[in-house]
């Protein structure tokens, strides 16, 4: 992927105040990650912030670190490749949040203050009593949530290249650096702090800019008839050419990746651990529903209208695409406002970022550390490992953007670090909140599944079936989790206690004493039970 900035590739002048604004804001963002810092007193609240975070803080934190550079920067992309077919894949950042919230949280919320489990590995192997799956979940999660990493990580160097003219290397690292910097140090409260403030920032920048973008373009019939007279396909639902005619399980792939695949995404799911007790989840669904509406939907309508106003690729920095949503911003806002916008794509691939880094650094210490190297490690050298592993799979992910896999565009790789996933924890995740039944075996089968079909199918089959790489994976992992638990040993009873406690939703707020819950059962003790069958 070549990537050039703004002003050595088209001419265009960037006004001095656009970088400054952008420096600012990420000036302010460093100031807030190491404020959170002076914060941290234990690993609980590194990993989680203490389970303390309100409803507005977790709903808004949620949706900017679900529409990171995979939206402010892919998303338009997508939408100037596809026209009015990008559609498809909006409705999911709509109902992503409702289905986390609506059908996850309040049971992760318990499991999880139950067992004082951190990270989604944590709930893996308490609830599927097994040291191989957290090791299986552990291995899966590194590798596709660096990858994930890596896509944020380009965006951010397209992003920071075009507004300051400096090298796509030089943008990428100093970008990275504040992102590592806060995140390394101020664990889940920087992030959630600085999520709140950046999503405040993302909302504001589209208000402004669609609006400002339709009217050039003669308003959405006039967009639209400007697709149409690019391409007959891209003002329908069936894309350019009408490629998507007769292939409706690619269809579905491309709404289900997102509809469904926020119920696999740690960093997602994370949010639902963190929050401070479950009545507060009863307002974070909505708000993280308008949230993804307004930006999602925005965003593929952006690069339907970069598609009229730059209807050659020859016309974009590069001949590239991802350039489309800052040369749109540059090309029609007020040079204040086109720096308060940048710095809103800026803020939502820094929120995605740092979200990624903190469930790596967590896996790595936490997970991969604590409970499969060292289990009588102490809670100072735990916070220590996940900090420095941090910083390290934060370099790795840097060095990563230059390999060649990795040069197919934001918007492919998105969809391949989802695909992989997202299939395999899915399954695992649901079964394991809601079905008591499914076991340790079922679990590893759909993750080991879900996982390398996830990652085979997008570059074998995809294109020849016409059936979406995640929709292929989601199928076949599923299957997999049912049918390999029906053949096993049920799960033993203490994990199907823990399960019905989960369930439970009277006793709504969940503290250290839960002698008045149905099922009364030591965290301690039950880890102790656990410890003999793993």
């Amino acid at each position: 992927m070549h990537i050039e900035n703004l002003s050595s590739a088209m001419g265009i002048e960037v006004p001095f105040i656009v970088p400054a604004i952008l420096i600012v804001y990420m000036t302010l963002m460093l100031g807030i990650g190491l404020y959170a810092a002076l914060r941290i007193k234990s690993s609980e609240d590194w990993f989680v912030g203490s389970r303390q975070m309100g409803p507005w803080v977790t709903a808004l934190a949620h949706g900017s670190s679900s529409l990171g550079g995979g939206m402010y920067v892919a998303g338009p992309q997508f939408g100037w490749e596809m026209g009015a077919a990008a559609l498809w894949a909006a409705p999911g950042d709509v109902f992503g949040p409702l289905l986390n919230f609506g059908i996850i949280a309040r049971r992760m919320r318990r499991f999880s203050e139950k067992i004082k489990a951190f990270t989604i590995p944590d709930f893996f192997a308490y609830r599927y009593y097994s040291g191989s799956v957290r090791f299986i979940a552990v291995i899966i999660l590194l590798v596709s949530m660096t990858i994930s990493m890596v896509v944020e990580y380009l965006a951010l160097g397209v992003i920071i290249s075009a507004i300051t003219g400096w090298s796509f290397l030089l943008s990428l690292v100093s970008g990275c650096i504040i992102i590592l910097l806060y995140t390394g140090a101020g664990g889940y409260l920087a992030v959630a702090y600085t999520d709140f403030v950046q999503s405040l920032l993302m909302i504001l920048g589209m208000f402004i800019l669609i609006p400002i973008c339709l009217s050039h373009v003669g308003g959405l019939s006039g967009m639209n008839l400007g697709l149409y007279k690019i391409n007959a396909g891209l003002p329908t639902l069936w894309g350019p050419n009408f490629q998507l005619w007769g292939a409706p399980l690619m269809i579905a792939g491309i709404a289900l990746v997102y509809f469904l695949g926020y119920m696999g995404q740690p960093h997602l799911i994370i949010k639902t651990v963190a929050v401070k007790d479950t009545k507060s989840i009863r307002l974070v669904p909505m708000i993280g529903a308008a949230f993804g509406f307004m930006l999602a939907f925005g965003v593929y309508t952006l690069g339907c209208i970069g598609r009229v106003v730059f209807p050659e690729l020859s016309m974009l920095p590069a001949q590239n695409a991802e350039y489309v949503m800052p040369m749109l911003t540059l090309k029609f806002l007020h040079p204040v406002l086109a720096g308060l916008l940048l710095a809103g794509a800026t803020a939502a691939i820094m929120s995605t970022a740092s979200a990624l880094l903190l469930v790596i650094g967590s896996c790595a210490g936490n997970d991969l550390y604590k409970n499969i190297l060292r289990k009588n490690a102490s809670d100072e050298s735990v916070m220590r490992v996940s900090k420095y592993s941090t910083y390290g799979l934060g370099v790795l992910g840097i060095v990563m953007c230059f390999l060649p896999m990795m040069q197919i565009g934001i918007y492919q790789v998105t969809w391949i670090a989802w695909s992989v996933l997202s299939p395999a924890f899915i399954p695992p995740i649901l079964a394991g909140l809601y079905w008591p039944r499914a076991t340790k075996e079922g679990a590893m089968a759909s993750m080991l599944s879900g996982s390398v079909i996830g990652f085979v199918w997008y570059y074998t089959l995809q294109e020849a079936t016409d059936i979406h790489t995640f929709f292929a994976a989601l199928v076949v992992s599923s299957i997999a989790m049912i049918a390999v638990s029906l053949m096993t040993k049920e799960p033993p009873q203490e994990v199907v206690d823990l399960v019905r406690y989960a369930a439970e939703f009277e006793d709504l707020d969940i503290k250290e004493n839960t002698k008045e819950a149905a099922v009364k059962i030591s965290a301690l003790k039950f880890a102790q039970l656990l410890e003999e069958k793993m």
